[in-house]
């Protein structure tokens, strides 16, 4: 038997365009001007936080609390904002966003014409996560959904992997390979499992880090010949 673990932000689903629509949402609510500056800072501080997050150096509280605080010190915008209350509207308008990747829905229909076992592993939140999954129509594609906040551990730990591995119940002659678009949490986290890893590299960037992907595909569909189905 074959399992499938999906990542879903930027593997399934379009994160960077729903955080795109959600951004632009926040800059109009708050008054902040929507440029390539502003958008620029908030990306920087926003990635830096989940790098420091990931590596278990912050609290997710504390990343989702201080990161437009700390974005919006960076545009040097003076006037006081709540950070806590900022963030829960630009995690409602995150949540509304669930436009599909490319081939997305083509790979899911196949997939569900064969034996495979397939399950989401996410490090989303859930007030987002699960709203954009069930919006978009994915979920009777999926035996089950691990959201990391949930899990009470995050890729690539192996906390989290070995959460998965017992739920899903799994035995040493299924093959269980991970497909993500993140070498620093999907792919490093199934080297930590030591499962097979498939690398979703659609904008062919070079890999930057120590952890080596067993596959590598630019195109989702690709997914039906590299494992065993």
């Amino acid at each position: 038997m074959t399992i499938l673990l999906f990542d879903i932000d930027n593997t399934l689903l379009n994160f960077d365009r729903a955080e795109e629509v959600a951004l632009g949402k926040i800059f109009e609510h708050y008054n902040i001007e929507d440029n390539d500056v502003n958008r620029s800072i908030y990306s920087r501080e926003n990635k830096a936080l989940w790098r420091s997050h990931e590596a278990g150096e912050i609290s997710r509280a504390e990343l989702l609390s201080t990161r437009f605080v700390k974005a919006f010190e960076a545009m040097k915008i003076t006037t006081p904002y709540d950070g806590h209350q900022v963030d829960v509207d630009y995690q409602y308008y995150l949540s509304q966003g669930h436009e599909m990747m490319e081939h997305a829905q083509e790979l899911l229909d196949e997939l569900s014409k064969t034996p495979a076992r397939l399950y989401i592993v996410s490090n989303g939140t859930s007030k987002v996560s699960r709203p954009r999954i069930i919006e978009s129509g994915i979920t009777p594609y999926f035996d089950e959904i691990f959201i990391s906040e949930e899990v009470g551990a995050h890729k690539p730990s192996l906390a989290f992997f070995d959460y998965v591995l017992n739920h899903i119940k799994t035995d040493e002659n299924e093959e269980i390979t991970i497909i993500g678009d993140s070498l620093t949490t999907d792919i490093q986290g199934g080297n930590n499992a030591g499962i097979h890893t498939i690398w979703y590299n659609p904008k062919h960037l070079s890999v930057s880090t120590d952890s080596i992907p067993e596959y590598e595909i630019s195109d989702l569909l690709d997914v039906l010949s590299v494992v065993n189905l």
